[in-house]
């Protein structure tokens, strides 16, 4: 389970440094791709191959379920960390989530994500700003 918040830097050739605690699980690589949010998310192949199937498993016949399947596998990269255990992100996905210099990388549990530093401080004001509504929305649907 991947949790916590860590401040990286992206190097000139736009590589990553994968918080040490972490590399262990991204030993058989690493697959990135644009979050639904403006971040990176990266996946440990066991979480990806979860994660895809259920994707997969959409029938083809809804244009929806085509579109996801698109930006799924269409924008998946697979890649590896290095021996200093970096990763490159592709330029696409830098693009799309505005990351430059400094990022935060943020455990949202099976997967990571890699948010700009800038936009990671904007969403995480708009995460506190309604936490306790969505909590109580958690709970009405228990109910």
């Amino acid at each position: 389970m991947f949790t916590g918040e860590y401040e990286h830097r992206v190097d000139p050739q736009g590589r990553v440094a994968m918080p040490a605690r972490f590399r262990e699980a991204f030993k058989g690589g690493v697959v990135l791709n644009k979050g639904y949010d403006p971040c990176i998310v990266a996946f440990p192949p066991s979480a990806w191959q979860e994660f895809s199937r259920g994707v997969a498993a959409l029938s083809m016949n809804l244009a929806r379920a085509r579109r996801l399947r698109r930006i799924t596998f269409g924008g998946a990269f697979e890649q590896e960390l290095d021996r200093q255990g970096r990763v490159l992100l592709p330029q696409a996905l830098r693009r799309y989530a505005a990351v430059e210099e400094q990022v935060v990388i943020v455990g949202a549990g099976e997967y990571l994500e890699v948010w700009d530093a800038l936009r990671w401080q904007e969403e995480l004001a708009r995460i506190e700003e309604t936490a306790s509504r969505m909590a109580e929305s958690v709970e009405e649907r228990k109910e």
